[in-house]
């Protein structure tokens, strides 16, 4: 009996081990970028993009807005842990920035540039993220999919916007 508590701690070290060096292998930063062209103007993207409050009227991925103050909100997704953010920069129909300030076990921001084209506006949104601890870089690989989730921020704010 003792010989199988032993091998048994020993297999669950390993895989702790294992876990943790790959986290280390792992990149801290984790940076997704995506690109669109919309029809509408660049003030209604912005205008949109913006107003963090009415997002859960749009975003499918969003249960919850919780605001905090007129630049701090907490968004409570439909999947996965809430996040707060704070915008850090906003230039009126160019530039929106916010950065992450909880949870703790992870930062980064996101980066929304809005540039009027001949056809509408064409958006660059930048999400990064830094993962300091290993086993997050991990679960973080695993389990949370930033390209996906900008994919479906694309896509809705291409519905609320009707095109």
């Amino acid at each position: 009996m003792k010989r199988k508590i032993t091998i048994t701690t020993l297999f669950i070290l390993a895989i702790i081990a294992l876990i943790f060096t790959i986290g280390l292998i792992l990149p801290k930063q984790r940076e997704f970028v995506k690109t669109a062209e919309f029809k509408s103007s660049p003030q209604k993207v912005f205008q949109l993009v913006t107003d963090f409050q009415s997002q859960k009227n749009w975003r499918s991925d969003v249960q919850e807005i919780k605001v905090i103050d007129q630049n701090t909100w907490t968004e409570i997704p439909q999947k996965g842990m809430p996040i707060t953010f704070k915008t850090k920069k906003k230039v009126e129909n160019q530039i929106f920035e916010i950065e992450i300030i909880e949870p703790k076990n992870f930062n980064g921001y996101w980066i929304g540039t809005f540039e009027p084209t001949s056809k509408g506006t064409k958006v660059v949104f930048k999400e990064v993220i830094l993962i300091e601890n290993p086993f997050y870089r991990v679960l973080s690989s695993m389990f949370v999919d930033l390209d996906k989730t900008m994919e479906i921020y694309m896509s809705n704010l291409k519905t609320k916007l009707g095109e």
